[in-house]
């Protein structure tokens, strides 16, 4: 059984590498957006294929590593602590999309963890250029940065996104619209694709409300400044219990260290919501983009209870909420070729912009985030630097490194054990390869 599922990760794999080699060859490729096909369908019918491939390589070298201890799931015994240099394929994406009329579609399908997701399923209708509905599963209206598309990652997701946002995808009823200074959308939602596995006489699945607002008092070709607020508010996804069961935790350097050393689980909540504050300016050759966002949790009246592991057990009373703060910012110089572009219609950038200078654009890039979760899972910290190339708008190789630092209470579920009582820190050198069609 695992050689079959090998075989058939490894088909994925090579049909995203094969698709995107041919896309790439033909003269009507375009990197960003995909590449409409002409199958033999009526003229106002358009298909279209477009898919993005990234591999990671990382090294990690702990800060007194000699002072921790690790317990596996499912062991008695603690082992050394070790983090082992590695490589991941992140993500291997094939997506396709349609459009008849006001009609637009899209189906995406993407390898990522040693398994295969879906992740954009979605029909829309466009009102106007400027107004449209979306029906399916797809990304919330929340954060700038979680509605900026996988395809333009250069650096790994900062830590408080990871954390802060439990679940970025589910199936609902969305609106947008927009305008040169502004844009706003909405929607209501149910469960996500992952989350929901309904059976006989299931519970359910879970509902919430998304919003998000974004208004650019300048938005030029040059220059935009982008300001925005969002907000969601939602109940746990019980599809099989009804505990109210919520899981947070994020991962900071690189996805190749997959564990989670800042993390928890909520049992017994009524609903959590998440408020987001972003801001973003662009010109030729600076970028700068932050954002902060709480996160809070709220009991059931029978009340509930909250879990970092064995080191943290705490009862919450009916109607008593927790809240996680969270922030992050991010710069970056464009040394060669002019800064990333910019969506109306996505209120999102690039990372790289339409046009490449011959020789490719050479980026560096600095960042920062942390968290505080009041001493319930502890804090975190991360210190970010990064240079990438952009040979083509398809393709982008980047080195970064990170810093990342956590207090004594992330303990990963409680399976990492320090001597001394101090926190985790440790050094990550990351090569990133990206390809996109």
């Amino acid at each position: 059984m695992a050689s079959s599922n090998r075989r058939k990760n490894y088909a994925l794999i090579a049909s995203v590498i094969v698709a995107g080699g041919l896309l790439l060859s033909s003269t009507e490729a375009a990197a960003q957006t995909g590449i409409a096909l002409r199958l033999g369908q009526p003229d106002e019918v358009t298909l279209g294929v477009d898919g993005r491939l990234t591999l990671d390589a990382a090294a990690f070298a702990p800060v007194d590593k000699s002072n921790f201890t690790y317990l596996p799931a499912g062991a008695t015994q603690e082992e050394p602590f070790r983090m082992a240099a590695g490589t991941s394929i992140t993500q291997a994406r094939l997506g396709f999309f349609g459009g008849y009329g006001n009609w637009t579609g899209r189906i995406d399908v993407n390898y990522t963890g040693q398994r295969i997701t879906f992740c954009d399923i979605y029909a829309a209708y466009a009102f106007n250029p400027q107004t449209r509905l979306v029906l399916g599963h797809q990304l919330e209206p929340l954060s700038i940065g979680m509605n900026t598309s996988t395809r333009h990652g250069s650096v790994t997701t900062p830590l408080p996104l990871d954390f802060l946002i439990p679940y970025t995808r589910h199936w609902g009823l969305a609106g947008t619209h927009w305008g040169d200074k502004y844009w706003f959308g909405a929607g209501l939602f149910a469960g996500s694709s992952e989350r929901v596995n309904a059976r006989e006489n299931h519970m359910g699945e879970g509902y919430g409300f998304s919003a998000r607002a974004v208004w650019r008092p300048i938005n030029t070709d040059q220059t935009t400044v982008h300001l925005g607020f969002s907000a969601v508010a939602r109940t746990p996804e019980r599809v099989t219990s009804d505990d109210g069961i919520v899981a947070v935790g994020g991962r900071s350097g690189s996805v190749v260290e997959n564990r989670k050393f800042i993390a928890g689980g909520f049992s017994g909540i009524s609903h959590y919501s998440i408020c987001d504050l972003e801001a973003a300016y662009r010109d030729d050759r600076f970028f700068v983009q932050g954002e902060a966002l709480c996160t809070t949790f709220v009991a059931k009246d029978t009340g509930g209870y909250f879990t970092n592991g064995d080191k943290l057990y705490r009862r919450l009373y009916h109607g008593e909420g927790l809240s996680f703060w969270g922030g992050y910012l991010v710069g970056s110089y464009m040394l060669r070729g002019k800064q990333r572009s910019y969506s109306n219609s996505g209120a999102a950038f690039s990372n790289v912009n339409n046009e490449v200078e011959p020789g490719g654009n050479v980026e560096l890039m600095i960042g920062g985030s942390a968290i505080d979760t009041q001493d319930h899972m502890g804090q975190a910290y991360e210190a970010l630097g990064a240079v990438n190339w952009y040979p083509n708008t398809a393709m982008m190789l980047g080195l970064s490194y990170t810093f990342t630092s956590f207090s004594k209470d992330a303990t990963a579920l409680g399976r990492l054990i320090s001597q001394n009582g101090s926190g985790l820190s440790y050094h990550t050198l990351q090569l990133r390869a990206q390809f996109v069609f």
